[in-house]
């Protein structure tokens, strides 16, 4: 794991232990006492925490989604059947009682109104695991953050805000679909958007949408400039793939190289459409990040980067970053300066 994978990976812990945590101590206000709601907060942190700790582990890209479902739910409701099974000894031996008291039905009623867990059943709990499970789904479905702009009407109007980009576009797509045929280039672009999906969540970036064989990625700006995330998902992305050339030369006997584009700047996000609804960005800085993409080919390099975003980038000299001079652009009157990576793989038709 990198540096800042591992920092994530904490925080994501982190994050599970105390919303579960939180969810536990709400629901023991409403149906327990708070004398022992240190317990129920307890069952809700370590469920939380290994949960959270799992999920890595449970990101089953090839397998389809309805399986995934199953062992998920699966996992999670084994871990929440454990969890509170063992606070639930734990509170019963703190009263000097064994879980055998729980089969005498007057002991039984008189711990349940205190604590509320001990009258908990497995069908509840694979009910609370189903929801779960699915919920954390459908999350990942929709992309990061974006559940949660949907629920709470963020951009229901439209809102100006400033944003990274990058366009990542595979090289000789038109070559490798004629050569590999419709079934397997489709496949070898699954593959290739699976692994390079690692390189920009790990650096924080949110992969926008999917067009043909290009992938567009967004940072929120001091995201993406944090440590030149933005910058170092691409480097991670050329490591992804260097490690996995073998599993491409063994498969399609070719091994894919793409070049990227990155721009900064304001755009207008809003909710789109009718019967299907997605967010969507407008705006000149989309628009520009595209173009330069488009002229990685004519300067022959795999990864341009505007000025304005050089200008910003923190952390930028673990980078050997050179000038590749000005160049104009369809339908803009002002000429960008843009950057490259000096070491970069050069990209070649």
């Amino acid at each position: 794991m990198k540096v800042g994978y591992n920092r994530r990976y904490y925080l994501t812990i982190l994050k599970f232990g105390l919303t579960s945590a939180l969810f536990g101590f709400f629901l023991h206000v409403i149906w327990g006492n708070l004398q022992v709601v240190h317990f129920t907060v307890g069952t809700g942190f370590l469920i939380g925490t290994i949960l959270g700790s799992l999920e890595p582990l449970l990101l089953f890209k090839r397998l389809p989604y309805l399986m995934t479902l199953v062992i998920r739910t699966i996992l999670y409701f084994m871990v929440i059947t454990v969890s509170v099974y063992l606070f639930l000894v734990l509170y019963l031996k703190s009263i000097g009682l064994e879980t055998v008291a729980l089969q005498d039905q007057e002991k039984f009623q008189e711990l349940s109104k205190v604590y509320f867990l001990a009258n908990v059943n497995l069908l509840y709990l694979l009910l609370i695991a189903l929801i779960g499970s699915f919920t954390w789904q459908v999350k990942a479905f929709f992309g990061k953050n974006v559940l949660k702009n949907y629920l709470v009407g963020r951009y229901h109007k439209p809102s100006v805000e400033e944003r990274i980009f990058m366009f990542l576009d595979l090289d000789s797509a038109t070559t490798l679909a004629e050569k590999l045929g419709p079934v397997k280039y489709s496949s070898l672009l699954r593959s290739f958007f699976m692994d390079i999906d690692q390189a920009i969540t790990s650096a924080n970036g949110q992969v926008y949408q999917y067009v043909g064989d290009e992938v567009v990625v967004i940072w929120k700006t001091k995201t993406g400039l944090r440590n030149s995330n933005c910058l170092r998902s691409f480097a991670n992305a050329i490591d992804t793939l260097e490690n996995r050339k073998e599993y491409y030369l063994r498969n399609w006997e070719v091994f894919p190289s793409f070049k990227a584009a990155l721009h900064i700047g304001k755009v207008s996000i809003t909710e789109i459409g009718v019967s299907k609804k997605e967010i969507a960005y407008h705006g000149d800085a989309i628009n520009t990040t595209a173009r330069i993409c488009g002229s990685a080919h004519d300067l022959n390099r795999n990864i341009l980067i505007s000025s304005d975003l050089f200008n910003r980038l923190q952390k930028k000299d673990e980078f050997n970053l050179v000038e590749v001079g000005e160049h104009s652009f369809k339908g803009k009157d002002e000429r960008i300066v843009l950057y490259t990576l000096e070491n970069s793989i050069i990209w070649h038709e």
